[in-house]
């Protein structure tokens, strides 16, 4: 047992022990706070080993959709999008964060902000192109093109001109890991 402090007669472990749970506490709180706000994104991480040079397992455009890593191994850049604070925690969206791991997108919380992401399925994706078709070229089921669907990741338009929602971030994406990305939303059911 410890000796009484000579002043107040207590003993000097019980409020270190105090001082040492609230710490624990509140990096606990701090833990769980940021893991509240930044989830699912905040512990991602490129799915590369020390030494690999590229990452190899998955295809392509499967990889970029679910991490946002390119065939290179390297984050795909992006301008706007959410406001999201977790870069500065190190982790970064990808398109699975907001489309969901299914591509149906839907209603989502980021950075304590409501979001509706569109389906970006390639059936949705198809119909969504008949709906936004030029004047004079009409046609319910067109195809939706390679050329489609760079205007909505690089430059965040469907494809008549008409801006998308200011949630779509604009990818800074070369045109094979966009090609592969789109034949990865071809594969989803």
């Amino acid at each position: 047992m410890s000796n009484p402090h000579p002043e107040t007669g207590s003993s000097a472990l019980p409020k270190r022990a105090a001082t040492i749970l609230l710490a624990l506490g509140l990096a606990g709180l701090s833990l769980a706070c940021g893991m509240l706000f930044n989830a699912p994104v905040a512990f991602r991480r490129p799915p590369l080993f020390p030494g690999q040079e590229k990452p190899t397992g998955i295809p392509n455009g499967q990889r970029i959709y679910f991490t946002g890593v390119d065939s290179q191994g390297q984050r795909i850049r992006y301008k706007g999008g959410p406001p999201y604070g977790g870069m500065m925690m190190g982790a970064y969206l990808a398109c699975v964060d907001c489309h969901a791991p299914d591509g149906r997108g839907g209603l989502h919380t980021m950075h304590m902000q409501v979001m509706e992401a569109p389906d970006i399925r390639y059936a949705a994706l198809r119909d969504e192109a008949g709906e936004h078709a030029n004047e004079g070229h009409e046609d319910e089921h067109r195809d939706y093109t390679l050329e489609d669907f760079r205007l909505a990741v690089v430059e965040g338009k469907h494809p008549d001109g008409e801006p998308l929602s200011t949630d779509m971030p604009r990818w800074q994406i070369s045109d094979q890991d966009l090609a592969d990305l789109l034949e990865f939303l071809k594969s989803l059911p």
